[in-house]
């Protein structure tokens, strides 16, 4: 295997093809040989990261796409989702823990992304998601 290279993966928004995502991301944890705890961390991150691509950012709309790069290195795995729709602030989105927000059906996603991983940042004004998570 080198010593880094990138693996890019772009889906049309449909929910359903998810699960190409999610064999994706298990093949390249399970070759970085990733501890198990932190594999399943990648999993999660990833999975809502595409999940939220798809449903908020691109809305479902079958003409936008979601954007997947996987930067692989002996150091770490640096996952960038991009979607095509309008953006948003993610300091805007509520906070899960907040008493207020305990029942509400959103904003654990987001939430789930910042725990899971090492490092998480939003550009192009919420359309663009870069994450880190260190070996």
């Amino acid at each position: 295997m080198p010593e880094e290279f990138v693996i890019k993966l772009e889906l049309p928004s449909e929910m359903q093809l998810i699960y190409v995502l999610d064999s994706v991301v298990a093949e390249i944890v399970k070759e970085m040989q990733f501890e198990e705890d932190a594999a399943e961390q990648v999993n999660l991150a990833v999975i809502e990261a595409g999940t939220n691509a798809i449903r908020h950012g691109n809305k479902n709309n079958l003409h936008k796409r979601a954007y997947f790069e996987f930067h692989v290195s002996n150091e770490c795995l640096t996952i960038v989702v991009r979607d095509e729709g309008e953006g948003f602030d993610p300091d805007d989105v509520a906070d899960p823990l907040d008493p207020e927000n305990l029942l509400s059906t959103g904003g654990r996603g987001i939430f789930l992304i910042r725990v899971s991983m090492d490092e998480v940042t939003f550009s192009d004004h919420g359309r663009k998601l870069t994450m880190v998570k260190y070996k």
